[in-house]
């Protein structure tokens, strides 16, 4: 039998209250990338099919990559693309028990971030 003084556990949880180390940020952003990769997979296939279908098709996806929102969309996916490839570069390594200790999980889930944001500074520069 509990004390009285204690609470039991809560009967919701409030995301709002968690404070979510680094680790579980490169982790929950791994999935929400590869979620939007494979989501994203459609809209590739279907401009490369109707770039290789024709010259009108060509011409037509090539105005379509040069709206604002696909400009966007690529953005959203070059970066869903480095960050699944960096943490899962980190994932590996967890998985053979390198930097498995808390200081070097830290170090490895910022350097994760410091790496895609290099890369994505080279991307929007060539992008816009």
């Amino acid at each position: 039998m509990r004390p009285p003084h204690q609470k039991g556990r809560p009967k919701y949880l409030d995301l709002l209250r968690i404070k979510l180390p680094i680790t579980g940020i490169v982790s929950i952003g791994h999935r929400a990338s590869g979620v939007f990769l494979v989501l994203s997979i459609p809209v590739w296939l279907y401009l490369l099919d109707m770039s290789l279908s024709s010259e009108q098709g060509y011409r037509t996806a090539q105005e379509i990559s040069n709206g604002f929102l696909f400009t966007l969309m690529a953005i959203v996916a070059f970066w869903s693309l480095m960050h699944h490839f960096f943490a899962g570069i980190r994932f590996l390594l967890l998985d053979l028990d390198v930097a498995i200790e808390k200081e070097a999980a830290l170090k490895a889930a910022r350097l994760v971030f410091i790496l895609e944001g290099i890369s994505m500074v080279f991307v929007i520069g060539w992008l816009l």
